[in-house]
């Protein structure tokens, strides 16, 4: 099998460099998100070292021997790091700093591995950013690598529908009906086989089929773009997961924000505003007690465990407040903790799972330093959005891709104070990706007057 995997590494690199003349990096950069989505490590897995080799590996490989090739051709020119990258490098260098330093933890069957959380939600998605930030973006392969998303938003749609229905011989890959494999089971859930991630993965291919219905213009596109939408919205509702319908209403409130005219803002969303708090407010009892695939019950105490691991998490920071208990030893390191009874919220159900709540689990395990530099990253990429989505004189394209960009970060963090997100790589690797891609168009898109500069020129 090693032997296998070095000859498709090879492959994929081989096969990169002959399609680096002529195919669109960014492209191929929205294939190794689907590619990391859909064929991921349950799709197939190979051991090399250390490591296993995907598909979605092996594929990033091939795209970085092109973009060496190219640059080797002279067809690439480097830019020059902007306050975005160097935040993201410190961000890359704390959290290494706090795995290389925290020891290791006792190996217990199920539990994720720190070092392969590291490599995957970390320096891979870092890696597809660096390269996303160096490459040259035309309206044409911007529309070919949105299009790339819906496509990928209108199957995973057609999946979720046919897991729901009970369809599992329409379901691709075969695996998704085992349920056996992943959690969820019974809802909407994907190739990842967690509903979250399949919620924040829709919500983006609809961000991405919003951005380009106003860029369509034959009306096939529109047509497509409008049976799209509503599919993926209604496979969103049935991932039965909270926080994804939490994310994808922020997402479409920021696309319909910079959609109305400026005139109307105001008005429509403060009446939408009103009328969503009072449907919340009518619903709240069926929302809280959900059923999904478990008992009312047993979705009420899933909700109820979100207070153990707060307080578990607030006694652990108060030990360790500068620089955590270390990256990926939550799991471990919060055991003595359980037995604490100085208060009435139950702890011992949470003995076997991991955290539930990204930023949470980033202060706990990497204290104020790492949650410091965590946030810079996404400050820094939240600005340069927001800036590019109301930059005057630039394209309407350039600025759709900031607006996509607060769309993927509003639905990633609606889901972050629920779920740990960093035991889902391939969140990491589509949030990275975009935010790369918007950085780069950021710096160059054309300076307005008096706008700050978040990348130096």
């Amino acid at each position: 099998m090693p032997v296998v995997a070095v000859l498709l590494a090879l492959a994929a690199v081989v096969w990169g460099m002959v399609l680096a003349r002529r195919g669109s990096l960014l492209v191929g950069c929205g294939l190794l998100i689907v590619t990391g989505y859909v064929f991921g490590h349950e799709f197939w897995n190979a051991r090399l070292g250390p490591l296993p080799l995907t598909l979605d590996r092996a594929l990033l490989l091939g795209l970085l021997a092109s973009f060496a090739w190219q640059w080797r051709l002279g067809t690439l020119t480097l830019r020059p790091p902007c306050a975005a990258d160097w935040a993201l490098a410190a961000m890359l260098l704390v959290v290494t700093g706090s795995a290389i330093l925290s020891g290791s933890p006792e190996m217990i069957p199920g539990v994720t591995p720190k070092w392969g959380r590291l490599v995957a939600s970390f320096w891979i998605p870092s890696v597809a950013y660096a390269l996303v930030r160096q490459l040259p973006v035309s309206r044409r392969d911007w529309l070919a690598l949105l299009a790339t998303f819906v496509m990928l938003g209108v199957y995973l749609a057609a999946t979720g529908l046919f897991e729901v229905a009970g369809a599992w011989a329409l379901v691709f890959p075969k695996y998704i009906a085992n349920p056996e494999l992943g959690i969820h089971f019974g809802r909407a859930r994907g190739p990842e086989l967690n509903s979250v991630g399949l919620g924040i993965y829709l919500t983006a291919c609809a961000a991405c089929a919003g951005m380009l219905l106003p860029q369509a213009r034959k009306r096939w596109q529109q047509f497509v773009l409008l049976i799209a939408l509503p599919l993926m919205t209604l496979t969103v509702l049935l991932t039965y997961t909270r926080s994804t319908w939490i994310g994808f209403a922020a997402a479409a409130a920021i696309v319909g924000w910079f959609a109305i005219p400026r005139a109307w803002r105001v008005p429509i969303f403060g009446t939408t505003a009103v009328a969503g708090l009072l449907l919340a407010a009518v619903s709240w009892s069926a929302v809280m007690g959900l059923r999904r695939e478990g008992t009312a019950e047993e979705a009420a105490h899933s909700v109820n465990q979100r207070a153990s691991f707060a307080y578990i998490s607030s006694q652990m920071f108060c030990d360790h407040p500068t620089f955590g208990v270390g990256f990926g030893r939550f799991y471990d390191r919060k055991m003595p903790y359980l037995s604490d009874r100085r208060q009435t919220v139950e702890l011992e159900s949470i003995r076997g799972l991991h955290h539930h709540n990204t930023l949470l689990s980033i202060v706990t395990e990497m204290g104020i330093v790492g949650f410091a530099a965590c946030a810079a990253a996404f400050i820094a990429w939240g600005r340069a959005a927001w800036q590019l989505a109301g930059k005057p004189g630039s394209p309407a394209w350039v600025r759709s891709q900031g607006v996509l960009m607060l769309a993927v970060l509003a639905s990633y963090l609606s889901s972050a104070v629920f779920h740990d997100l960093t035991l889902l790589p391939a969140q990491e690797l589509l949030l990275f990706m975009v935010a790369g891609l918007t950085v780069n168009l950021w710096q160059s898109a054309p300076v307005a007057i008096n706008d700050s500069d978040l990348c130096p020129r």
